[in-house]
């Protein structure tokens, strides 16, 4: 809005219905407006000053997604956040988004949300059983064909199936002990790993589900170095990419195909960010298939959670791919036409030193 002043944006804060904070690097509350003082029940006086920790209990999700900003890139948003402190008479679910300022500190932002106590469990129980069930079926599929293969072809060529049998039920149970503790895809545990030895396990594990039906193609630049990420998020975001594009593909005309790419983001890097020093180079990993192609009413929509392009499908796939590529401090984009769709993934090459 042109020629707002400081006064202009301090009165619209105060005329807003929804709690905002301002908390500073150290957690200590900066400033608040009458929505906050109404929902802690303090004055806008006794609020300044005041840890964070005496408004909103450290078993809060509020903690988790202030360590996340701190983290990664863009604003975090956290729908249906159960939320109690010591100056609230009730537990309340709210909306929560959170934004970094300059200076480190943080703007919290906070309104009830329309699901009430009641039902809100229910609801939040319901929706991490979608997402659980839907997480934990790529990953079965390859162990069901794994195991099938096995039965039919004995003792010869057992070593490499047993292997993917292993690693995946290994992942399995680190998906569900991090879902059943309602660790989320935004909050990623970062190491340094081989991008392509990541890429070569759900290839492995597609072919082997899959089984002949499909030729999944590498085209890799061996010079890439590793990357920092959570390697169990994005393996399970590029094994629903994989996964997609075979299906996809098996839709189309000619023999089914999809090609996993990577390479260098040349005469790109990203801007310096809270997640590393300095300018960062990126990869791209590309996956395409031959498929008929995403309807044009729909790529706009296909990363939105239950939005799918599958019959029967509940969407929730790319949802989640989003989720992890942009908690990784990345970018995702598709692009569509009949015979050639084409997700890309880039991820930043961290220069300098690493912070988390």
């Amino acid at each position: 809005m042109a020629g707002m002043t400081l006064l202009d944006a301090r009165s619209l804060a105060d005329l807003s219905p929804i709690a905002l904070l301002v908390i500073d690097g150290r957690r200590k509350i900066v400033d608040g407006n009458p929505a906050a003082e109404a929902l802690f029940q303090m004055s806008r006086r006794t609020l300044t000053g005041k840890p964070l920790s005496e408004l909103i209990f450290h078993d809060s999700l509020i903690w988790e997604l202030l360590d996340r900003a701190q983290r990664q890139v863009g604003d975090i948003t956290s729908p249906g956040t159960p939320i109690t402190g010591p100056t609230m008479n009730t537990r309340l679910v709210c909306d929560v988004w959170i934004r970094t300022t300059d200076d480190e500190g943080f703007v919290i932002a906070i309104v009830e949300a329309a699901v009430r106590e009641g039902s809100d469990s229910a609801a939040g129980v319901a929706g991490f059983g979608r997402i659980l069930g839907h997480e934990v079926k790529n990953p079965l599929g390859a162990i069901i064909g794994a195991a099938q293969l096995l039965e039919r072809q004995g003792v010869e060529g057992q070593s490499e199936l047993l292997e993917i049998i292993r690693e995946e039920a290994r992942r399995i149970e680190r998906l569900v002990n991090r879902l059943s503790a309602f660790e989320l895809f935004s909050a990623p545990r970062m190491t340094s790993f081989n991008i392509h030895a990541l890429l070569d396990r759900v290839i492995a594990s597609e072919r082997v589900a899959l089984g002949a039906s499909v030729d999944i193609l590498r085209d890799f630049d061996p010079s890439l170095p590793e990357i920092h990420g959570d390697e169990d998020h994005l393996q399970q975001a590029f094994q629903n990419l994989i996964r997609n594009a075979a299906e996809a593909a098996q839709d189309g005309s000619g023999r089914a195909q999809v090609l996993v790419r990577t390479a260098y983001a040349t005469g790109l890097a990203f801007k310096r960010s809270r997640f590393g020093v300095g300018l960062q180079r990126a990869m791209l990993i590309t996956i395409e298939d031959n498929g008929r192609g995403i309807p044009r009413d729909k790529i706009s929509r296909i990363f939105d959670v239950f939005q799918s392009s599958k019959s029967g499908a509940r969407g929730l796939g790319l949802s989640i791919v989003k989720e992890v590529i942009t908690a990784h401090g990345g970018q995702i984009r598709v692009d569509s036409e009949p015979g050639a769709t084409r997700f890309t993934v880039l991820l930043p090459i961290r220069t300098g030193g690493l912070n988390g």
